[in-house]
């Protein structure tokens, strides 16, 4: 294939790489259940004033799990394309010392959103809470064996509260001014990798090999990865699910000007930045 038809994404899909699964869920549907996680809420809290440990334990249950639903609504489906950014690569940086290149393609990652990190918050924080109140109750009318469900079903609700407060963390940081974005990016000299508080690179020259990670093909949702071969150190593994680039784009990106090093002028500069964009435009088309 020539290089020039800037239109067409010089390489194939990987094999079962489609995008697949359901879309996102409508409004609507996220407007029902969270009223309905709301009345079980107060639901369970009822129960648990009236003496039913039972009703309590089965509302907390159900609530979390509402909870835990809506709150990754959004994140199953598929993201709006955005295509990568070509920005100053001192912006990137803590201004410590020289990036590699001046101006680089940046990708940026698409974390965790606010509404994962509520959702689960929530879920996990109201669970506990009735799961509280159906221990206490079980205790004060001597019905202690309940505590056997109580224990793991409370643990259960930590977990959903740490991985909420975790995803809050980490979309507080990434959006918040002055902190590096997590992506990647790439440019004359070579791939760099931007992490919450650290950054590595690689030389074009210092890469063995670029592939992508075919998933199986039984497996339609299965995260999709690059990996890439560096001299003398381990692999990159970088999962591009994240990503509101579409897969395939960023594994033609990254393997594109490993391939034709002839073409590395253009990078770091508008020229390799509208072959990009053709290419996300390219892959939006489901005939491609």
């Amino acid at each position: 294939m020539s290089t020039d038809a800037r239109g067409v994404l010089p390489y194939p899909q990987p094999r079962n790489w489609q995008d697949r699964g359901m879309g996102p869920m409508p409004v609507t549907a996220i407007a029902i259940m969270t009223v309905v996680a709301a009345g079980l809420l107060a639901f369970g809290a009822l129960r648990a004033l009236g003496g039913d440990v039972l009703g309590t334990i089965l509302a907390s249950v159900f609530y979390g799990a509402l909870m835990a639903g809506v709150s990754v609504s959004h994140e199953g489906g598929r993201r709006r394309i955005r295509g990568p950014v070509l920005m100053n690569a001192v912006t990137l940086t803590r201004a410590d010392s020289a990036p590699p290149d001046s101006w680089v393609h940046f990708f940026r990652e698409g974390l965790a959103s606010w509404t994962l990190g509520w959702g689960l918050l929530l879920g996990g924080a109201g669970s506990a809470v009735l799961l509280v109140m159906a221990g206490v109750r079980a205790v004060a009318v001597d019905a202690g064996g309940w505590l056997l469900l109580v224990v793991p079903l409370g643990l259960c609700a930590a977990v959903l509260v740490l991985c909420g407060v975790i995803a809050l963390i980490i979309a507080f940081r990434s959006a918040s001014f002055a902190r590096i974005p997590i992506g990647l990016s790439i440019g004359r000299s070579g791939i760099s990798r931007y992490y919450l508080d650290a950054i590595e690179s690689v030389r074009w020259e210092d890469i063995r090999a670029i592939t992508a990670v075919a998933r199986e093909d039984s497996d339609t949702e299965g995260s999709r990865s690059v990996l890439i071969e560096r001299d003398g150190e381990d692999p990159w593994r970088i999962g591009v699910d994240e990503y509101p680039t579409p897969p395939w784009v960023i594994y033609c990106a990254l393997r594109f000007w490993l391939d034709h090093p002839a073409h590395r002028s253009e990078l770091s500069s508008t020229f390799a930045q509208r072959r990009l964009e053709q290419w996300c435009d390219a892959a939006k088309d489901p005939a491609v």
